[in-house]
């Protein structure tokens, strides 16, 4: 999506964020909920963030157009989702809201698929070099209203997994078929972007739902789809003939790919450079940094959300954003597993927390910590933090 897009909703969530402060003041609203482990973790981080204001390397402007989705964001949902999330309900709203982006992002890609580019997107593509990523052998990249094909292709599977599994798990026939064309259209949407890590979002997902669900049915089915995809992508060539699929299946068999070896062949290149940094170039200047103008640029591209976590704030920084997210994906599991006893409400948060492995499985491949996936990753993560309030309150 447009940058001016995502800053004017950091705009917007900080108005809100500041509207609940106040509204707190003269209402009570719980406000122990916001005290949670995942606001602490995020509060190291953050500090961690603001430490790396002293980074030789460190230019300011870079810093704070990086900080809203290294800190800002999960912060802000961290606090207001537990008090302001209260049951299944909410829940529901919250998919909902996300289902009319979702669909009206479907609608874009196919009208770019069957109608073209508009004028902007062409500047995107012919005039900012947009095309040597867009349009390859494979054929068209599809980026809908986000920045590039990747971020789409990633956001999209997001919806896959998390629509998908919520229809499991909502009574309503109307809603859990309304999920079901959601769950469709973001299918369409990964498809056509060609982004071939976006397959690992509902492949890892499915995997940690049949982990979490406890149940040998839902463990059976889920290990049967799982299966079956890999087998279809890695075994066969079926479907070869649409140049998505085929792109596609080249995700199974990375090492005969031509762009998989040149990241392999930049890493190594990196280690070196990144061997003397071990506070990393700085927040924003890791990689694509050339319009801030640092002392020190990274030369090579990251392509590649944990890669960009290095290099900005070197194997320090890189240490304690894995061990932070590890603590929340086992802490989170954890609660799902054994706290909660609701089955639909269980479900319901399980898809949210399955979306967030996938995220993250894809982000080892593609730099795709970008407007919109950080506020689902976070309200992901806030919400399955958020279980026990829930729980409590369907008991009343």
């Amino acid at each position: 999506m447009d940058i001016k897009l995502g800053v004017i909703t950091v705009l917007i969530t900080l108005a809100v964020f500041m509207l609940i402060i106040i509204k707190g003041i003269y209402n009570r609203l719980e406000w122990k909920y916001a005290i949670n482990p995942m606001f602490g973790v995020y509060i190291i981080w953050t500090a961690y963030c603001i430490l790396e204001i002293a980074n030789p390397n460190h230019v300011q402007e870079a810093w704070n157009v990086s900080i809203t989705q290294y800190a800002v964001y999960p912060l802000v949902c961290a606090v207001l989702v537990p008090i302001s999330i209260k049951n299944k309900t909410h829940i529901h709203w919250l998919l909902l809201i996300w289902s009319i982006f979702i669909l009206f992002a479907a609608f874009k890609g196919y009208w770019q698929k069957n109608h073209g580019f508009n004028e902007r997107e062409l500047y995107f593509l012919y005039e900012l070099g947009g095309a040597k990523t867009h349009i390859i052998w494979s054929g068209i990249r599809y980026f809908s209203i986000f920045t590039d094909a990747a971020n789409y292709g990633v956001h999209m599977g997001m919806a896959v997994i998390g629509f998908g599994i919520s229809s499991i798990f909502t009574s309503n026939k109307i809603l859990k078929f309304y999920y079901l064309i959601i769950t469709a259209a973001a299918i369409y949407g990964m498809f056509i972007s060609g982004t071939r890590a976006a397959i690992a979002v509902p492949m890892a997902g499915i995997f940690l739902f049949t982990l979490l669900s406890g149940n040998k049915k839902i463990f059976s089915i889920g290990a049967i789809i799982g299966i079956g995809v890999f087998i279809f992508f890695n075994f066969t060539t079926i479907g070869d003939g649409n140049q998505n699929i085929r792109r596609m299946r080249t995700a199974f068999n990375p090492s005969n790919d031509a762009s998989y070896q040149l990241r392999e062949i930049n890493q190594e290149k990196m280690k070196v450079l990144m061997a003397s940094k071990p506070f990393g170039y700085g927040i924003g200047l890791g990689g694509k940094a050339e319009r801030f103008h640092p002392k020190e640029l990274m030369p090579y591209p990251p392509d590649s959300w944990m890669v960009n976590v290095w290099t900005d704030t070197g194997i320090i920084g890189l240490t304690i954003y894995i061990l932070i997210h590890s603590f929340l994906f086992v802490y989170c599991s954890w609660i799902l597993v054994f706290k909660v006893k609701d089955f639909k409400l269980k479900g319901l948060l399980s898809a949210w927390l399955c979306v967030n492995f996938g995220y993250f499985a894809a982000a080892f491949a593609n730099d795709v910590m970008q407007y919109p996936n950080s506020i689902v990753v976070y309200t992901g993560f806030a919400l399955c933090v958020s279980a026990p309030i829930l729980s409590n309150t369907l008991k009343k």
